[in-house]
């Protein structure tokens, strides 16, 4: 299997740090698990992190109905 550069894939490399921040936050706010055991050696998966409210409460927020299993980049969106 070729070794890819995130760019390659759509991902631009000055843009990966947040990305995986937006990822992690999406994640904690679905209450998905966003640890792999077999790659931290973790007992079990687990929501990372915490979500505090501000003075108004949460923002109106459906949970998706189901997990996701890919990520797509849409170039078009990411640059604005």
């Amino acid at each position: 299997m070729p070794l890819l550069l995130s760019d390659e894939l759509g991902l631009p490399a000055g843009a990966k740090e947040a990305y995986a921040f937006a990822l992690l936050g999406y994640f904690t706010l679905a209450g998905l698990p966003a640890s792999v055991p077999s790659c931290t050696g973790a007992r079990h998966a687990s929501v990372l992190g915490s979500l505090t409210p501000g003075r108004d409460g949460w923002p109106r927020w459906e949970r998706p109905p189901a997990r996701p299993t890919q990520l797509v980049v849409d170039q078009d969106r990411s640059s604005r």
